[in-house]
């Protein structure tokens, strides 16, 4: 796994490998995040964690795996999101999105925070 860490006006900044997935196709209803990051943490042997949950799709980061490699096991992905309680996936299921994680430089963050987002967003540096 690539990690860095950075320190700008007391902040400190982490920099992952991490690639964001999401699988569309699926019902979900009463899902435990937990579970489907624990399901996918072992099976992928990297850590996981899911960033949005809708009614038919599931979004989450995978730490130190490449797209491709989301990608090529995409069936294997979704059948292991599956076994989570209150995950079904349908005949349509398939991995909409697995792409890197953007990467900022610092001065980039450090603009971003004085101009830019949403209030609760906005840092002062």
């Amino acid at each position: 796994m690539t990690e860095g860490v950075s320190t700008v006006a007391h902040r400190i900044i982490a920099v992952v490998d991490k690639t964001v997935v999401r699988v569309t196709g699926l019902e979900v209803r009463g899902l435990k995040p937990q579970d489907v990051e624990a399901h996918l943490s072992r099976a992928l042997g990297r850590p996981a964690r899911v960033i949005g949950v809708a009614g038919d799709s599931l979004e989450f980061d995978v730490y130190g795996l490449a797209p491709e490699a989301i990608l090529k096991d995409s069936r294997n992905v979704i059948h292991v999101i599956a076994l989570a309680d209150g995950v079904r996936a349908t005949e349509v299921a398939h991995v909409d999105q697995a792409e890197k994680a953007r990467i900022f430089s610092v001065e980039e963050l450090a603009g971003r925070a004085r101009t830019g987002g949403c209030a609760g967003e906005r840092v002062r540096l």
